[in-house]
């Protein structure tokens, strides 16, 4: 059966990863962007450069190796109840050059409005 969400290196992040390993230098992950894959459910390819249709990119609040399995990261950042009036379906990882390292699809997640009168502060996280 074939996963229907996933998350992979895109080639810029397979080739900054390893020179980063290769050099003994990290790599720094700064900023996660949520899109809304341009109205449908993107699969995630490796020749991806950016989002198919970012709507917003942000500092991370939180970047940690995941304890249950030390081969994840987990990467957040909190959407304010100020931003929104989108689906959330697209997910990337960026570097502090602003390179796409890694990209995701997930499940639709609708982030309203505060003025939708449904407001609410989204934690968007990455495994």
């Amino acid at each position: 059966m074939t996963a229907k969400y996933f998350a992979l290196l895109t080639n810029q992040g397979a080739a900054r990863l390893a020179n980063a390993a290769a050099l003994g230098t990290k790599l720094n992950l700064t900023q996660l962007a949520v899109g809304d894959g341009g109205g449908s459910l993107p699969v995630p390819d490796t020749a991806q450069t950016r989002l198919i249709n970012e709507k917003r990119r942000a500092p991370l609040n939180i970047l940690s190796v995941d304890p249950v399995n030390t081969s994840q990261i987990i990467a957040e950042q909190i959407i304010p109840e100020s931003e929104g009036g989108y689906w959330i379906r697209e997910i990337g990882l960026y570097d502090d050059a602003g390179v796409l390292i890694a990209v995701a699809n997930c499940p639709e997640t609708y982030k309203p409005l505060l003025t939708e009168a449904a407001g609410a502060r989204r934690p968007s996280a990455w495994c």
